[in-house]
């Protein structure tokens, strides 16, 4: 089977980006835990983080930490910042990426169970988009 992220990274499939450079793309999940619920992917694949090379983890994490302290300015509570390697341990897709999940006082969920609307992703990509301008 054809990993989802990899198609994303080549242009193939869609997806709501936030961001992206020549090695990371920063994606809204497509069935979020909470409002903005972000995931930044390397766009080579590497199954988990166990995988991946030192200097792509260490960009992916500083990526996550940039766009938690986004949301904190614009008035998330707390963030959980998150990767999961190995189906053990609750990964669903095995290529490496890190979950952004803004918390606003609910209650903690790791996936949501909607599909994310296109209104909130556009809003969403809006409102991140400015606030990093």
């Amino acid at each position: 089977m054809e990993c989802i992220f990899c198609k994303i990274a080549r242009g193939e499939a869609p997806a709501w980006k936030v961001y992206e450079d020549d090695d990371l793309m920063v994606i809204l999940d497509k069935y979020p835990a909470s409002y903005g619920h972000l995931l930044v992917v390397p766009k080579a694949h590497y199954e988990s983080v166990i995988d991946a090379p030192d200097e792509l983890v260490a960009k992916t994490f500083l990526a996550a930490v940039r766009f938690a302290r986004v949301w904190k300015k614009l008035g998330a509570k707390g963030v959980n910042i998150v990767t999961n390697a190995g189906r053990e341990a609750g990964q669903m897709i095995f290529h490496y990426h890190v979950h952004v999940i803004p918390r606003w006082g609910d209650s903690l969920a790791w996936h949501g169970r909607d599909e994310i609307k296109e209104e909130v992703a556009k809003e969403v990509v809006e409102r991140l988009r400015s606030a990093m301008a």
